[in-house]
């Protein structure tokens, strides 16, 4: 009984929560949003692309320097609402390997490696009844599809796709305003952190959306941090890990 009142009263906080976060969108954004769930693009919820989308306008609002990053985009969908949100001359990098999801480290708990073998064992269920993107050819080119359907043209906006793992190709030199990290098991969440964080640019956020999913995130995440105790706060509101630079 007391197990059911707090799920009722869990579900009518996570209720006002969303409600809290989608009231603070245009209807413009809202549409985004609706259009790019309905073409099954992404596994991202209403409320946490929200989060994406408010965070990156924000930003712009402020005028903060940086680039925008996402590391790990699936089939593109938040690609899309981050290259939407942004100026046309802030570039964008998009990491990801554009294939079958890498395997997990011992770094990463038995959740995480029994999800990973539903994938590699060919089980794992797309959005929507879809097939699911890791087992799709070409998805390097359908992410570039995806992104040109919804208008946006990624030589002239300055969104630049870079296929590799992160551990191999993320190389920052310049200032990040924002950060989208979503390759979900331990070592490419680590290796995010410590190459975004320490170019992230006062004020600027990071967003992890597998803080709460998957354990080896969880890990990485919580390793990091203690690591730059006092320069940044944190807001999970929104199902994901809202990471924002408050000092250097």
């Amino acid at each position: 009984m007391l197990n059911r009142f707090k799920r009722y009263f869990e579900k009518i906080e996570q209720s006002a929560r969303k409600k809290a976060i989608l009231s603070k969108l245009s209807a413009q954004d809202l549409k985004l949003i609706s259009d790019i769930r309905a073409q099954k693009i992404t596994y991202l919820s209403e409320t946490r692309l929200a989060s994406i989308n408010r965070t990156c306008c924000s930003i712009e609002d402020a005028n903060l320097p940086g680039v925008l990053i996402e590391a790990g985009c699936a089939l593109g969908g938040s690609a899309v609402l981050i290259a939407s949100a942004k100026s046309a001359k802030r570039p964008f990098f998009v990491y990801d390997v554009f294939e079958m999801i890498p395997a997990p480290t011992d770094a990463d708990p038995k959740d995480v490696h029994e999800r990973y073998q539903t994938i590699v064992q060919g089980k794992s269920a797309g959005i929507g009844g879809d097939k699911y993107y890791g087992y799709l050819e070409n998805l390097y080119d359908l992410v570039q599809s995806n992104l040109s359907s919804f208008g946006i043209n990624c030589q002239q906006q300055l969104v630049s796709l870079i296929k590799g793992l992160v551990q191999d190709t993320m190389v920052i030199e310049q200032p990040v305003a924002f950060a989208h990290i979503d390759v979900d098991w331990y070592e490419p969440v680590l290796t995010s952190l410590e190459r975004i964080f320490p170019n992230l640019v006062v004020g600027g956020s990071i967003i992890l959306d597998d803080y709460h999913d998957w354990g080896g995130c969880r890990k990485a995440t919580d390793e990091f941090l203690r690591e730059v105790t006092g320069q940044y706060t944190l807001d999970d509101s929104a199902g994901s890990l809202k990471i924002t630079r408050v000092k250097n």
